[in-house]
């Protein structure tokens, strides 16, 4: 068996209690703003295996556009 590794860092998701604090976190580092939405409603529920989700998601990419947080 071969360990192939990490090809590729694509993106991550990071429950927060604060979301615009870790935001600006976030892009003092450099990072910089994709975008943000609300999501909910039965695909989101299937996909958490979970009733009733709703979050709010910002999406941050690195610098280099590598990742995505």
């Amino acid at each position: 068996m071969t360990d192939m590794g990490i090809l590729r860092f694509d993106h991550m998701g990071v429950v927060v209690d604060d979301l615009d604090a870790v935001t600006e976190f976030f892009l003092g580092l450099g990072f910089e703003r994709e975008g943000g939405t609300l999501v909910k409603g039965e695909s989101v529920d299937k996909i958490n295996g979970l009733d009733n989700v709703r979050a709010e998601v910002v999406m941050v990419q690195t610098p280099d556009a590598s990742g995505t947080l």
